[in-house]
Formats: structure tokens, sequence, C-alpha cells
């Protein structure tokens, strides 16, 4: 067992420009961070040392090897088994609280990479059922484990007897996701608005395709619910229950405009009987949400002490908890939760408040999922390492980096079609801001190859990649222009999978650069 953890290195950059008093209170925060760092370390030093110590004295006896029988040819397939005991790692982050700014490594238990084993498979649906663990394992990416290859799915026998149950009753494989809760709050910095956009759009077509790989394997197909986990936190970040309701309503709507029929909504009000038999309107929901509220904090609540030791002692909390500290450091500044706050100090109390609100609920809708949804394959869109459930990025970067969720950013996309997820201040001097549907939808990278189009031509960026070109709703009889025609043949050359043309009256529909696309 190896043991990495580094002292936080302190930024003191932002000091020279605070105040006396709120210099002291950074500091005394400082010093409450290594107070922290220093505990954690001598309890972590104390586990490995023991651990070693029991791991010398425990000697597995000798077996005697029984000579084996002959047996049947069967399939043989290599597979993963839980590890049994954890080992350590460090993961690195940033993170920005109030008006301190400083890197930490963060020490991170992880479970070692397990040993393959020999399964022997004789049953059919056994050998199903790993074929369609296989498709689900490509959509995933994972924290690294110590070592362990990358990308590895540590949990993934946990999973098989779910998946073969549904296989052996002929049913669609059931998956679940909590996601798609709210658009950040901060509209300013972050997002385009309160409605979704390209970056959804792309993530249900990623949902969808996983769906459709495993009906290439599986008769039955796949189903996957997002249940939606907005009602779970959007009164403590300061998000409106009518924002709440309209999201997840253009969501689903925008999931059957694209005939994604696999992918299913459960809201906790669902969870929990509150609507069965009955269709979901704007106002049942808000006559059930403060009821749903108190459910799932009576019945399903955890102790404040119970979710810290969580933190502490589990990789996949403390990587969650991690990422609402730092969405919450931008977007609180947004919110009337944090509005009062008047220091550098009072706010990161808040940030951390609410941080710690949104993990007990976070924990409270994973219990209520567990008891409604079992046999589920659980996604998540957190990094994760992978033991409880498989981590699923739902947008593909071209720098293969785990994206930020679509409801916490806007998306980019390149001259070359590559998309990107970022903060729409970070990209509003280099990308303009397109608009779909009459509502800002994405921003694309600016170039003389897509700044040509006029008001009635549209440039739609497909999932995963591509390019069609086509007139927009509402107008009819439009032609390509000349400059249109030899912009979109230099735009063919820089994307990977190509321009498509179709609708105009002047061109035949195609790929452009085939024979018949962009002739006159």
């Amino acid at each position: 067992m190896s043991l990495t953890t580094t002292l936080p290195i302190l930024n003191e950059k932002p000091l020279l420009d605070l105040g006396a008093e709120s210099r002291i209170a950074v500091l005394e925060d400082q010093i409450k961070e290594l107070a922290e760092w220093k505990e954690t370390f001598v309890k972590t030093l104390a586990l490995a040392f023991a651990t070693n110590n029991v791991l010398q004295k425990l000697e597995p006896p000798q077996k005697k090897k029984q000579p084996k029988a002959p047996k049947k040819s069967k399939v043989v397939v290599v597979e993963k088994e839980l590890p049994p005991s954890p080992a350590s790692t460090a993961v690195s982050e940033t993170a920005h609280l109030g008006d301190l700014e400083y890197n930490k490594e963060i020490t991170q238990l992880v479970t070692p990479p397990p040993e393959p084993v020999d399964l022997v498979v004789e049953k059919e649906s056994t050998r199903l059922s790993i074929q369609i663990l296989d498709v689900i394992q490509r959509y995933g990416q994972h924290l690294k484990t110590e070592n362990g290859p990358a990308n590895a799915w540590i949990g993934r026998s946990r999973f098989l007897p779910g998946v073969e149950a549904h296989v052996e009753a002929n049913q669609p494989i059931k998956m679940i996701l909590p996601s798609f809760p709210w658009k950040s709050i901060n509209r300013v910095d972050k997002v385009t608005g309160a409605l979704p956009d390209l970056g959804e759009e792309l993530a249900l077509s990623r949902l969808n395709a996983l769906c459709k790989d495993i009906g290439q394997v599986y008769a039955h197909g796949a189903e996957i619910t997002i249940a939606t986990d907005g009602l779970v936190f959007n009164d403590i970040v300061g998000i409106s229950d009518e924002d709440t309701y309209e999201y997840s309503r253009v969501l689903m709507q925008l999931a059957a405009d694209k005939g994604f029929e696999g992918i299913k909504m459960v809201r906790v009000m669902d969870l929990l009987g509150f609507t069965a038999g009955q269709t979901m309107t704007k106002e049942l929901y808000l006559q059930h949400v403060d009821e749903c509220r108190k459910e799932l904090n009576s019945q399903f609540g955890n102790a404040d002490e119970a979710i810290r030791e969580m933190i502490q002692s589990d990789p996949d909390t403390l990587t969650t908890y991690r990422g609402f500290i730092r969405f919450l450091e931008t977007d609180l500044k947004h919110s009337p939760v944090a509005q009062n706050a008047v220091s550098g100090r009072q706010y990161r109390v808040i940030v951390k408040q609410v941080a710690q609100g949104m993990m007990n609920r976070a924990e409270s809708f994973t219990k209520i999922i567990k008891a409604r949804c079992p046999g589920f394959v659980r996604l998540s869109i957190h990094p994760s390492t992978g033991l409880e459930k498989l981590s699923v990025p739902l947008i593909v970067q071209a720098n293969g980096s785990f994206p930020k969720s679509p409801w916490h950013c806007s998306v980019a996309v390149g001259v070359d079609g590559s998309y990107s997820t970022v903060h729409s201040k970070d990209v509003r001097e280099t990308h303009n801001l397109v608009e779909r549907a009459g509502r800002p939808y994405f921003y694309r990278e600016k170039s003389d190859m897509y700044d040509w189009a006029p008001e009635s031509v549209e440039i739609e960026h497909l999932y995963p990649s591509g390019v069609l070109v086509q007139p927009r709703a509402g107008y009819s009889d439009i032609s390509l222009s000349e400059e249109g025609m030899s912009q979109l043949k230099k735009l063919s050359q820089v994307q990977s999978a190509g321009v498509s043309v179709q609708g105009f009256v002047n061109v035949a529909d195609g790929a452009v650069g085939s024979e018949s696309a962009l002739q006159c």
C-alpha cells in the first residue's frame, strides 16, 4: 500500500487585494484547512500501517490441488471481480472558494484494480449479459486507480446479476441516471439561459446512442431513466420551482422531438408515489414539491455527521462534494441564498453550508433510487472510481477530458466541428452566440466558413459530429450562393465527419465533395 499526500499550496496573491480584517479571516480559514489536512494525514497514515500489518499476518493456507475432471468445451471469458481492500492515491484539483484560491492534493482511498480470473460461462444469458456490459462500459470514463489501467470499470461485476435478470426475463436493460436538474442560476458567466440548449441535445443523443448500441447485441434493447434531481436541490441553491419544472418539460420535449424512445424521465414525486396514474402538469408538480422535500428529509435523510464521515472515507462522495463546491463558488454569487454575504469569509461559509445540504439531499435521493429501482445499472454524470456506478461523460470533448455537465456550461463548437464544454464568459470574444427557435443555443467559433450564412440558412451541428446545412424553418425556394458553396467546400475539408446539404433548389442533397452535391 502506498501513501501519497501533499500539503496544500496557498496562493497568497488574492490576500494583497483585501483589507486587514479580511486578510485575518482568510488566514484563519487557511489555518483550519491545515489542521484538517494534518488530521486526515495522520488518520490515513495510521490506516496504511494498520492494514499493512494485518495483511502481513494473514497468510492464506495452501490448498492441495485436486485433479480436474475432463470438461466439455465451454465459452471462457475474462471477467473482473471486486477487490478485497482499498489502497490510497491522490487526485489533484484547484478549488475556488470565496475570494481565496488555492491548490490542494486530495488524498483519496480508492479500490485497487482487480485481478482477472477465468469465468466459465455455461449459460447463454450470462454470455449475452457480458456482451451488454461490454457495450455499456465503452461509454464510461473513470478516475484511474493507483496500479490499474486507465478507464477501468472496477465495479462492473456488481451489475452482472441485474443485467442477467433482465435478459432472462426478455426485458429491456434498465439503466438510471440522476441528472438534468435545471440550468445554472449563473446565467451571466456560465450558461446561455434557463432552458435546455445544444449541451442537453448532445447529452440526450449520447444516451440514446447507448440504448441503440445495446440493441445491436440484444433484441430487447435498453432504456435509460433520467431521475431528474431538480426538486432535490433547487430550493437550496435559489432556483424557483417554476424554472425547475419548465426545464424538465422542455428537456423531455426535446427527447420526443428527436425520437429518443429509450429515454424516460422520473421525478422524486413519481418515485414516492404521489403522482401514480396521473399525467404530469405544472400544477400537479407545484402541488407536491414541498411534500416531497419533507419526505426526502424525514424518511431518507442522513445526519450531518454521517455525511461528513462519508466525505472523509469514500472517494466517490469526496469527488462529488468537491464538484458541488466548485460550481457553488461561482453560482451563488448570482443567487438570493448568498445575497447578504458581505465578506469573502461569509460567502465561503455559505458555500460550504449549501454543499453540505446538497450532499445530504443527494444521498437521500440515492437511497430512494436504490429502494425503488433495484436491478438498474447505475449511471453517473460525476467522475468516480467506477466502484458503485458507471461514470458517463455526456459530451465527448476533443481533448478527452471529462466534460462539465450541460446544465453548468455552454457548448462551444470549433471550426473543425469539435465540442467543448465552457463557461460563456470565456468564449464571447472568440465565438458567436447562435440561436435556435428564438433562444440562445450554443457558441460557434468565428470563421468565414460559418459567418457567410444568411438568416434563411441554418448550419446544424450533429451528434456525434458533422454538419448539416439546410434552409431554416419557414423559408422555401432557397438557393445556396456561390460564396456559400465555396465556404462549405473549405469547411468540409476541416470537418472530420464532413458536411452535408439538403433542401436547396439549386443543389442536390448529399455530402459536400460528392459528385452530386454543390453542383448547380
